[in-house]
C-alpha cells in the first residue's frame, strides 16, 4: 500500500531454542527485548518465548505486527541438544569409529550434506508447528502468520547486530562471529560498510572453537552453553609452565586455521565428537591447568584469525559477536593488539542478541533503510508505583519486614555500601542480557575483601575462583584501568588490567590471580539514577566505584520481575532490598 510507509513498522523478532529472546523493533528502533529466562526462571531457558512475546506485545500495546523476524533458518525439534551428553558416550564404540572415520574429509562432507537433509526434512516440521503457536499468541490466521515470516541466517544475525546495533560510526568495519554453531557454521568473517554486509569466510560447525570450549566444559564436570565463564575464570590461576606443555601436546593439534584460507578453522575431525579424545588424552590431568590451556588456545588462534583478516583487508576496525565473545579475556586480548586500532564487541553476545540482528535485517530489507543503534540495554520490565503498591501488599511486606519509604533512595544506598552493607537494587527497565547493569544489580563496597566474601558465601554461592565486577564513573576510570585506546566499555563485555589505584580501591571486584576486571563505565546519559548513585558514594568515601553482580541466586536467571525480586531476598542473606524508592530489610 503506498499509505503504509507513513504508519511505523512493527518487527517481533524471535531467537528460538537456546536463549530463547523476543524483540520488538518499531521504524528501526528496538524498545523492548526479554529473554523467556524471566518468564519461567529458567537459567538460558529454550522453551518456546511465549511469556517475552505477551510481555512485549501487552507492555507497547501493539495491535498489528508487519512483520515476524526469525534468527535462523533451519528450526527443527531439538536444535539446541548437539551439545548434550548420554552417559558414558565418552566410552562408547559409536563415537570412537565416528571420530576416527571422520578424520576423511569426503567423508565429513558426506556426513555434513547428510545431516543437514535430514535436518531440511525436520525443519519444515516445526516451521507448521511455530506457525500455529505464534497464530494462537497473536489471535491471527496462520495463513496471515506465514506471510509476515522472514527467516534471517544465524550467523547473519549476529553480525548484524553487532554492526548496526553497536558499531559507533560507517566507516568501513571487519565484522568477526564465532560461535559453537548456528545453521551449520561456527565463525564469519565481514566487512561492514555504508550499511551493507559482504561475507568473506565461514567456517562449517565441524571445525568449530565453541565446541571445543564447551565440550572441555562438560569434560570438566561443568553444563556446556552455560558454564564456560567458569573455565575462563579458572584460567588464570596456574602457573604457566605446567599449562604450556598441555597446550602443545592436547589442544593445538585439534584446531587451526585452515591453511589456504586463514579467515578459517579447521579441525582434523567434528568437535561436536570430541570428548572421547579428551577422556583419552586428559584423564588425571589437573582440572586449572586443562582450563589454562584451553583459555590459551583460544586466545592465540582468534588473534591470528583477527590478525589474518585485518593483514588481508586492510580494515584495522573490529566489531565482533557470537557467543565465543562472552569470554571477556579473549576480548581484552583482541583489544590490545597491535594491528586493532578500534574495537567493539556484541553485549551478551550470544544467541539472546541474535533478535536484535534479524529484526535489523528484516528492516533494512523491506525500507531500504539503516536501522538506529542501541542507545542503552535497559529494554525489559518495569513497573508503575501503583503496580508496586499492590505488590507490597499483596505479599505483607509492610507487615513482615522493615519498611521505608525514601526521598532519595540512591543517597540511602550510597550510606549503607559506605558501611560494608550489601544491596540489592531493583529499579526502572530490567536489562537485557546475561550481565546487570545497576537496575538489577547486588551492590557492595569494593574496596574491602570483605564484601566478596559476604556476597559470595550469603548469596550467590559461586565457585571460590570466580571473580565480581566493578561499575565505575566514567570520569574515574582512567584511575583504575588500563585502556591506551580508551575503548568503550558500557556492558562488562571487555576485561582490562587495572591500575595500583584500582588495586587498592576496588580490590573486591578483581580477578586475584591476574587482577584484571571486567567493569561497567557508568555515564550519567546512560543511567542517570544510577551515575547519582556512585557519585553519592564517591563523596561519601572518595572511592569511584561500586562492586555490581547480578541480582540472582546462583543458577537462576538475573531477576527481572517483582515475584523473582522478592523470592532472592527471601532465600539469600540479602539483609537490604532497594526496591524503586522503598527500602526493604
Amino acid at each position: 500500500s503506498p499509505w503504509k510507509n507513513l504508519f511505523p513498522m512493527m518487527i517481533l523478532s524471535l531467537q528460538l531454542g537456546h536463549n530463547a529472546t523476543a524483540a520488538l523493533l518499531q521504524d528501526g528502533n528496538i524498545i523492548g527485548a526479554v529473554s523467556q529466562e524471566k518468564f519461567d526462571n529458567i537459567k538460558n531457558s529454550s522453551a518456546f518465548p511465549e511469556g517475552a512475546i505477551r510481555y512485549l506485545l501487552q507492555e507497547h500495546q501493539v495491535k498489528t505486527l508487519d512483520n515476524i523476524a526469525i534468527a535462523g533458518i533451519f528450526l527443527f525439534p531439538g536444535q539446541i541438544q548437539d551439545l548434550q551428553v548420554k552417559d558414558g558416550s565418552f566410552l562408547s564404540f559409536k563415537s570412537r569409529s565416528l571420530c576416527f572415520l571422520l578424520r576423511s574429509r569426503i567423508l565429513r562432507d558426506l556426513y555434513w550434506k547428510t545431516t543437514i537433509i535430514k535436518r531440511k526434512r525436520a525443519s519444515k516440521k516445526a516451521k507448521i508447528e511455530l506457525v500455529n503457536k505464534l497464530a494462537f499468541l497473536l489471535q491471527d490466521k496462520p495463513s496471515s502468520v506465514e506471510k509476515k515470516l522472514h527467516f534471517v541466517e544465524h550467523h547473519v544475525c549476529h553480525s548484524a547486530s553487532v554492526a548496526f546495533g553497536i558499531v559507533p560510526s560507517k566507516q568501513k568495519t571487519l565484522v568477526f562471529t564465532l560461535d559453537g554453531s548456528g545453521d551449520y557454521f561456527c565463525s564469519t568473517v565481514n566487512i561492514f560498510e555504508q550499511g551493507v554486509l559482504k561475507r568473506l569466510a565461514s567456517t562449517p560447525w565441524t571445525d568449530s572453537l565453541g565446541y571445543l570450549y564447551a565440550k572441555v566444559t562438560q569434560y570438566l564436570g561443568m553444563k556446556a552453553l552455560e558454564h564456560e565463564y567458569k573455565v575462563m575464570g579458572l584460567a588464570p590461576y596456574p602457573k604457566k609452565q605446567y599449562v604450556e606443555k598441555l597446550y602443545q601436546d592436547v589442544f593445538q593439534p585439534l584446531i587451526t586455521l585452515d591453511k589456504k584460507n586463514p579467515l578459517m578453522f579447521r579441525a582434523p575431525f567434528p568437535l561436536n565428537y570430541v570428548l572421547p579424545f579428551l577422556h583419552q588424552r586428559l584423564f588425571l590431568q589437573r582440572f586449572d591447568n586443562i582450563a589454562s590451556a584451553l583459555q590459551m588456545l583460544t586466545e592465540n588462534l582468534v588473534t591470528s584469525w583477527v590478525r589474518s583478516a585485518i593483514e588481508i583487508t586492510g580494515i584495522d576496525r573490529i566489531a565482533c559477536s557470537g557467543g565465543v565473545f562472552m569470554n571477556v579475556k579473549l576480548n581484552k586480548k583482541i583489544s590490545e593488539m597491535k594491528q586493532v586500532r578500534d574495537c567493539v564487541f556484541m553485549p551478551s553476545a550470544g544467541d539472546e542478541s541474535n533478535p536484535f540482528g534479524a529484526a535489523y535485517m528484516v528492516y533494512k530489507k523491506l525500507t531500504g533503510k539503516d536501522p538506529q543503534p542501541l542507545s542503552n540495554l535497559y529494554l525489559g520490565p518495569s513497573y508503575t508505583p501503583s503496580e508496586i503498591k499492590a505488590f507490597l501488599d499483596d505479599h505483607r511486606i509492610r507487615s513482615r519486614y522493615g519498611f521505608r519509604d525514601e526521598n532519595d533512595i540512591e543517597k540511602k544506598i550510597a550510606q549503607l555500601l559506605r558501611d560494608f552493607h550489601v544491596v540489592a537494587r531493583f529499579s526502572g527497565r530490567a536489562e537485557w542480557g546475561a550481565r546487570a547493569l545497576g537496575n538489577r544489580s547486588i551492590l557492595a563496597n569494593p574496596s574491602d575483601l570483605q564484601s566478596f566474601y559476604e556476597v559470595n558465601h550469603a548469596i550467590k554461592q559461586r565457585d571460590f575462583w570466580m571473580p565480581f565486577a566493578p561499575s565505575i564513573l566514567e570520569d574515574r576510570a582512567k584511575d583504575y584501568l588500563i585502556n591506551p585506546k580508551n575503548l568503550p566499555a558500557p556492558f562488562m563485555a571487555l576485561a582490562f588490567d587495572s591500575t595500583e589505584l584500582g588495586k587498592k580501591d576496588l580490590k573486591a571486584c578483581l580477578h586475584q590471580a591476574d587482577f584484571t576486571m571486567r567493569p561497567q563505565i557508568v555515564s550519567q546519559e546512560d543511567t542517570p539514577d544510577y551515575f547519582r548513585l556512585l557519585k553519592y558514594f564517591e563523596e561519601l568515601t572518595g572511592l569511584g566505584g561500586v562492586m555490581n553482580t547480578s541480582f540472582n541466586l546462583h543458577g537462576f536467571p538475573l531477576v527481572a520481575t517483582l515475584e523473582q525480586a522478592l523470592f532472592t531476598f527471601e532465600n539469600s542473606g540479602l539483609k537490604y532490598l532497594a526496591l524503586e524508592n522503598y527500602l526493604i530489610s
